[in-house]
């Protein structure tokens, strides 16, 4: 009686919708996204786990809505803590008031109870890509823990998407858990997805959340630079400029 009567509440933990939810947002953001005009510059605000840092959430929104150069918002997965339909609608509610577009990544947080069903229908496909300017943006599913019928990452998929890109000077990887969290990510791939990201001569970043903590580092000494990003009770997010290959960062409070 008690869920039921207050509305903060849903009843079921395996709710996918209701008539509030907002349906196939990184598609959506991704047309307004296109529909602003390019430069030689791509500018990024990259951020991750929102959770239940509802309050900070809401002066996130408020800061990047004082940028005027930025391109959109990389939310590096753990939309919500415990998969339920109403903590990504009121993460989800706050995102929509951002003047610039924004793409959701899934995180391990994003999997519990139902909440892939949820992801899904409301951002779209785990594993997706886009080109904008000259960057090619490929998102995918690193949450390897939450699976125990399927390979995730999936290889298969990112080994072509790695090799498509005829249409992008640049690439950029983005996932929620980084290969070098053993615990986290798949160990039969921990060697396998770096040496992939390492022979693609067109890789510029590999971009994750989930340590809850901000590194920029080159942990497999193999040329690759790998980025973490705050958490949201941080009160701070990356910006990223992109130039020619080159990539500018500082570091914004809020």
């Amino acid at each position: 009686m008690l869920l039921t009567g207050c509305g903060s509440f849903e009843f079921s933990p395996n709710q996918v919708s209701d008539k509030d939810s907002p349906r196939d947002l990184n598609s959506k953001n991704l047309i307004k996204l296109f529909a602003n005009p390019t430069d030689d510059t791509v500018t990024v605000v990259f951020v991750g786990d929102s959770q239940r840092w509802y309050d900070e959430l809401d002066r996130f929104v408020e800061k990047v809505n004082t940028l005027d150069d930025v391109d959109l918002v990389l939310l590096a997965g753990d939309v919500s803590d415990f998969g339920l339909l109403q903590e990504f609608e009121w993460v989800t509610g706050r995102l929509g008031h951002l003047k610039k577009p924004y793409i959701g990544v899934v995180g391990n947080h994003d999997l519990i109870a139902n909440g892939e069903k949820v992801f899904t229908r409301m951002f779209g496909p785990t594993d997706f890509s886009f080109v904008y300017d000259s960057v090619k943006f490929i998102c995918h599913n690193t949450n390897s823990l939450e699976y125990s019928n399927r390979k995730v990452p999936d290889m298969t998929w990112l080994s072509r998407e790695l090799s498509g890109t005829e249409d992008a000077a640049y690439i950029v990887t983005v996932s929620h858990v980084p290969p070098f969290s053993p615990l986290e990510f798949d160990r039969e791939l921990a060697e396998s997805y770096p040496l992939l990201l390492s022979r693609t001569p067109k890789m510029l970043l590999s971009l994750h959340g989930h340590v809850h903590q901000h590194l920029d580092f080159y942990p497999f000494e193999d040329g690759i630079r790998y980025m973490t990003s705050y958490a949201f009770n941080q009160n701070a997010f990356v910006l990223l400029k992109m130039v020619n290959g080159r990539v500018f960062k500082s570091i914004v409070g809020y």
